[in-house]
């Protein structure tokens, strides 16, 4: 009896000796796992600016304590480190630190409080990257947290989040979520909530055109707003107000509001609001009459305001708006000039803004690969771990068979329970890779569209600016073959100068740019005519050219001008290349060239 009580007790001591040195191994298993975290986001600073640097040096202080609570950690991760990535547009960053942190609050099984505080920033900076439906997810986490937590206040907040990320896909559900955002601040009197709700519906009502309800939810937006603690807000307010009322078509009191913004904003010298204020009034002021107001105001605008602004997304829509109003004017060149600078500014920012979307998805879709290569790498070293500790423990305790057997068979159990969340979790993010890939490439292949598509545009203009300067040169030779003969036959010398005058026109109209337009054309289209000779063998020049110009959609008006040849001529020529590349039935030329060509490019 003494026998067995000495072996019972000797299980227990052995089983507590485990239990104590797993806890110690978990200690130092998480003090770790907080630095990892950090030294990441050390790696991702740029430590040439200077901001980055006082960060980097920061977090080097807090990595030499000793202990770090898990609401220090949280907090420094939060409101320093994701705060300076998201600044930076470095959403990427941001995400993967962010995302390291909740695991390590995993590990750690901290409070869900603090998970509440990284799920809301993960879910701004999806949302900031395009990515909606997993800023609704990061959302919906938080909801359910606070919802367990009953917050009033946060559920407020989240609700208007979600509704705001709705805003892109479905504006039936964004206006839902914001309505019950907006129910609960009523009920707690929180004005500053009530100004984001109300001008959050403002703004969906405005995209569905319902302007009198966008219109009432501005007004009841500026009321929250304390004119004197926060003017800046105050006064934009009082600019979208004028702004609606101007779509809604009553221009007086659009006149008022946006004048009262101007004289605010005159005096705080914030060009900027200036310039996007003055455009609204000119507006204004012509579609009420007001003409040479809004001449001065938009010579205003150009010579004065524009300079000072330094904001090119602003330059490029005020210059849009000045595009018209001189084109209506019938200032042409102006319209024009405003117009040419305004897309190229267009095209810039759309540049920059795809490239840093881009960009942005590349380095989340490699930090997701990253993470699921360190799950494998920790579940390896979980496994190797528990191996040597099993060996260890048989060959101390050599007399506890029975006990090690069982915990052996424990420990097996636990491993397999591991390996089938492992594999789960692995087929999860292996299916959220393939959709970030599908979407990566869906952005490539739009962005390679609109490059063709802008490169078309501007062959067509090529083409269409040749046409017009030879419709104007073979009209001024029929007005010359005019002139000549209403000149008095006898005089000779004015006759034979104007005969030479007619002959040099008809020298350069004939002569052959096709050279030129095929070498535009190629850098558009290249292999063009090679994939040409491919589906027709044995085509001559002119069927040739006449097939480029149908492919890139010109009429055979267009044609006929270019080529100086007659509609008829240009008809008949277009029958014959029908018959020659056997198209039948009603499909056009162009739409046979287009799946012809492009499908022997994809087979390429």
């Amino acid at each position: 009896m003494a026998q067995k009580n000495k072996l019972y007790s000797l299980c227990r001591i052995f089983i507590l000796a485990i239990l104590l040195l797993n806890g110690a191994n978990s200690y130092a298993i998480n003090d770790t796992l907080q630095v990892n975290v950090l030294n990441k986001a050390q790696s991702l600073i740029d430590t040439s600016d200077k901001n980055g640097a006082i960060l980097f040096s920061y977090i080097e202080e807090v990595k030499e304590q000793k202990e770090l609570p898990d609401s220090t950690f949280v907090q420094l991760i939060v409101k320093d480190i994701a705060t300076h990535f998201r600044q930076l547009s470095q959403q990427s960053n941001a995400i993967e630190v962010l995302s390291e942190a909740t695991k390590v609050l995993e590990k750690h099984k901290s409070d869900k409080s603090l998970f509440l505080k990284l799920y809301l920033p993960l879910g701004a900076a999806f949302e900031e990257v395009g990515l909606w439906s997993t800023a609704i997810d990061y959302y919906h986490k938080a909801l359910s947290i606070t919802q367990e937590l009953d917050s009033k206040g946060y559920i407020a907040r989240i609700y208007n989040n979600i509704g705001v990320a709705y805003y892109k896909i479905d504006l039936d559900k964004s206006i839902e979520y914001i309505l019950k955002s907006l129910e609960i601040n009523k009920m707690l009197g929180d004005k500053k909530e009530l100004y984001l709700n109300y001008n959050n519906l403002a703004a969906i009502h405005v995209e569905l055109k319902l302007y009198d309800e966008a219109l009432d939810y501005a007004l009841m937006a500026m009321h929250m707003i304390d004119k004197n603690t926060n003017p800046d807000k105050y006064y934009f307010m009082q600019c979208n107000i004028g702004s609606l009322y101007s779509q809604a078509g009553n221009y007086n009191l659009a006149i008022s509001y946006i004048e009262n913004c101007i004289d605010y904003f005159n005096n705080t010298n914030n060009y900027a609001e200036q310039t996007r204020l003055s455009i609204l009034l000119a507006e204004a002021y012509k579609k009420s009459g007001q003409t040479e107001k809004a001449k001065k105001l938009i010579d205003l605008i150009e010579n004065t305001l524009i300079p000072r602004t330094n904001n090119a997304e602003l330059e490029s829509s005020v210059r849009t708006t000045l595009a018209t109003f001189f084109e209506e004017d019938g200032q042409y060149h102006k319209a024009y000039k405003n117009l040419k600078i305004a897309q190229s500014l267009k095209d810039s920012l759309q540049k920059a803004n795809d490239e840093l979307k881009v960009s942005n998805l590349e380095k989340i879709y490699e930090n997701e690969q990253k993470i699921r290569e360190n799950t494998l790498t920790i579940n390896e070293l979980q496994l190797k771990k528990m191996a040597s500790d099993r060996q260890i423990s048989i060959g101390l305790i050599a007399l506890l068979i029975l006990s090690i057997i069982l915990i052996i068979f424990i420990i097996r159990t636990r491993i397999k329970d591991n390996l089938i969340k492992t594999n789960a979790m692995l087929a999860e993010q292996e299916k959220i890779l393939q959709d970030k890939e599908k979407e990566l490439q869906n952005i490539k292949e739009q962005e390679l569209k609109r490059t063709i598509d802008q490169k078309n545009r501007e062959l067509s203009s090529y083409a269409l600016s040749y046409t017009k300067d030879n419709e104007f040169l073979a009209n001024l030779g029929e007005e010359l073959k005019k002139l000549l003969l209403e000149i008095y036959p006898r005089d000779k010398e004015h006759r034979e100068h104007i005969r030479i005058i007619i002959t040099q026109l008809k020298q350069h109209c004939t002569s052959d740019n096709w050279q030129e337009f095929r070498y535009y054309f190629e850098q558009v289209h290249p292999s063009f005519y090679d994939r040409l000779d491919n589906i027709s063998p044995g085509m001559t020049q002119r069927q040739k050219r006449l097939c480029a110009m149908l492919y890139i959609g010109l009429s055979t008006k267009e044609i006929s001008s270019i080529t100086f040849r007659e509609v008829r001529s240009i008809e008949s020529a277009r029958n014959r290349l029908r018959k020659k590349l056997d198209i039948t039935g009603e499909e056009t030329i162009q739409e046979f060239l287009s799946r012809k060509l492009d499908t022997n490019t994809t087979h390429n």
